[in-house]
């Protein structure tokens, strides 16, 4: 596995907080299809990084699942791997 430098490890922690937070706002019901759309956009448009942002929003889904047994965030999950099927074309 590669390591990434601390900087850009920290740049897509920070991009798949921003998928979070767009989540967050679809789940409690606000409109966030258009914000998802933009960030993934912006997240494509730069090379190499897509990949990596999905495969931290991967490690995010799995780990709200696991800890939501009850099934409570099932549609902040649905949202995340919305955006994490944007980033993967």
């Amino acid at each position: 596995m590669t390591t990434l430098p601390a900087d850009d490890a920290r740049a897509i922690l920070d991009l798949a907080n921003q998928f979070e937070a767009i989540a967050a706002d679809g789940f409690e019901g606000r409109p966030y299809r258009d914000d998802l759309t933009a960030l993934a956009q912006r997240v494509t448009a730069q090379p190499g990084l897509a990949p990596r942002v999905a495969h931290a929003l991967g490690i995010m889904i799995g780990l709200i699942g696991e800890s939501d047994r009850s099934g409570r965030f099932a549609a902040k999950i649905a949202i995340l791997r919305e955006g994490a099927a944007l980033l993967e074309g």
